[in-house]
């Protein structure tokens, strides 16, 4: 097997008792990697794509008694602990691939909809997800309690990232002060969406803005706007304002630690001549002076909405999985971004996500490529 996947996955704690043990765990994890690679949807499909490859596998696996049935893969991927095999797969992808610094890292969550178990009343699960908006790639995920919500996922997953010097995108779940106070300590900034979730705060970066409205105040104010977008029969532009904190230390809570600004974002649309306008409203660690950076980090967070929870409900059909033992769907979760990942950060080749998929499926050189050090 080659080298550096062994390095990498060498330390992942087999979960199984020696009696079980008919197939290799690396062999196991190898051969489900590169089956979800080349579009395999469950667990069936990626047993069939190791018999369909067996004589390619059979030159870097061991495969001692053949390729495993689809009941072994569902088994251990059911009690392989998902931390662990996401912290391997990323020692691995680092190996591999050569990885621009971090610039903005936007968290948001997504819901695996095909898990729900409606006779049971049980909802799909909920996964929080790190996506780097430098490298297209996701960076993390966890899973969310069954009585909780984004609140108590967003602590753990910044917990598992590597953050100084980046910023730190996050939505009005996140917008916690045990969040700012992660990210500032990690040294890292951020940006975050501000509504009623957090009342006080929301009325006073509101009502600053409005008494700027009104000429009523001396704050510091600095503004840019977005390129304007004529598409579809609609004009859509965006221009933010970004209000300096500084004289409004007095009635900020210090636990939000690092607070630079206040940012309004105005979108307005012209459709079929109809005018709608929309004001947003952020806290963020960066100075009032760099609104054009402040503006793009915030356009750069729907990255993890169109190119990661698109991608993964469009290509690899995740919604449409009806995986629903916990720990097996986390880990298929994680080995679909982990797939996307790979397959984004090939450049042999100019093709669609879902073509590249194709071609590893029908030709194994180009699946060698995609897993290989670039």
């Amino acid at each position: 097997m080659d080298s550096v996947f062994v390095e990498c996955f060498k330390e992942l704690k087999d979960p199984r008792v020696d009696r079980t043990k008919k197939h290799l765990l690396l062999d196991i994890i190898a051969i489900a990697i590169c089956a979800v690679i080349c579009g395999a949807e469950g667990w069936e499909e990626i047993e069939d794509f190791g018999k369909a490859r067996q004589d390619w596998f059979s030159n870097f696996l061991e495969l001692p008694n053949g390729i495993p049935s689809h009941d072994t893969f569902s088994r251990v991927f059911g009690v392989l602990k998902p931390l662990k095999f996401q912290e391997s797969c990323m020692k691995w992808f680092r190996k591999v691939q050569a990885l621009l610094p971090e610039t903005v890292i936007a968290i948001d969550g997504k819901t695996l909809r095909g898990s729900a178990r409606k006779n049971k009343e049980l909802k799909g699960l909920h996964i929080v997800n790190a996506w780097s908006c430098a490298n297209g790639i996701a960076l993390g995920q966890v899973k969310v309690d069954d009585k909780s919500n984004e609140i108590t996922a967003v602590p753990e997953i910044l917990k598992q990232l590597e953050i100084k010097g980046a910023i730190v995108t996050l939505d009005a779940m996140g917008c916690q002060k045990e969040n700012v106070k992660a990210i500032v300590e990690a040294e890292g900034d951020y940006i975050i969406s501000l509504k009623g979730n957090q009342g006080n705060l929301h009325d006073l970066v509101k009502d600053s803005f409005e008494l700027k409205d009104k000429g009523l105040n001396a704050l510091d104010v600095t503004t840019a706007s977005d390129e304007i977008n004529a598409d579809h029969g609609r004009i859509e532009s965006r221009e933010i304002e970004v209000i300096d904190t500084k004289e409004l230390k007095g009635l900020i809570d210090p636990e939000w630690q690092k607070l630079n600004s206040f940012i309004r974002i105005i979108s307005q649309r012209i459709e079929a001549n109809k005018t709608t306008r929309e004001e947003r409203f952020y806290i963020s660690s960066l100075p009032h002076t760099e609104p054009t950076k402040t503006l793009k980090a915030i356009r750069s967070h729907w990255q993890v909405e169109n190119n990661l929870h698109w991608s993964l409900d469009v290509t690899f059909r995740e919604d449409q999985s009806r995986i629903r033992q916990e720990n097996a769907a986390i880990n298929y979760s994680w080995m679909r971004k982990f797939a996307l990942g790979l397959l984004k950060k090939d450049t042999s080749v100019k093709m669609s996500i879902r073509r590249k998929q194709r071609k590893a499926l029908v030709d194994p050189s180009y699946l060698t490529t995609v897993v290989k050090e670039n």
